[in-house]
């Protein structure tokens, strides 16, 4: 099992923020990762989001990695009833996956605004355990038989 304790001192006003990295495809992550060169990345800061049942990121990452689209959009319930957005292909990294990476569909939203690139939904927290500890400050991401 791989654990990461954070601290951060913006915990309650920014939530629990977690660094991992996004790829295109496999190929692409797994080249990087058996230094078969470099293959294109982007490091990101994501938000654990319990309330989210799928992972989700910047539009300007999707345009970034031009990550394959699927024709049919998801259906996401959020703030302000549902919503039809992108659906796309991707790897996502976090240091507690060891030498792993998921691939996972992901929606692409607007986060420009935000402190992070995008969210970690429940799609990807089913293979973790999740602390969120307030009095301390702090939260705890475990990869759980990944």
């Amino acid at each position: 099992m791989q654990a990461s304790t954070t601290s951060q001192h913006n915990l309650f006003w920014h939530g629990p923020l977690f660094k991992g990295e996004i790829y295109a495809d496999e190929l692409s992550f797994l080249s990087s990762k058996n230094n078969r060169g470099y293959e294109p990345h982007i490091p990101v800061n994501l938000l654990v989001d319990t309330g989210s049942n799928i992972s989700g990121v910047d539009y300007s990452i999707v345009q970034k990695l031009k990550l394959p689209k699927y024709e049919a959009p998801a259906e996401v319930d959020g703030v302000g009833g549902k919503h039809s957005l992108g659906l796309y292909r991707a790897v996502l990294f976090l240091d507690i996956f060891g030498q792993k990476g998921l691939p996972l569909d992901l929606i692409a939203g607007d986060y420009s605004q935000s402190p992070y690139d995008g969210v970690i939904g429940r799609d990807v927290l089913q293979y973790c355990k999740f602390t969120f500890d307030g009095p301390a400050n702090q939260f705890i991401l475990e990869a759980v038989n990944f």
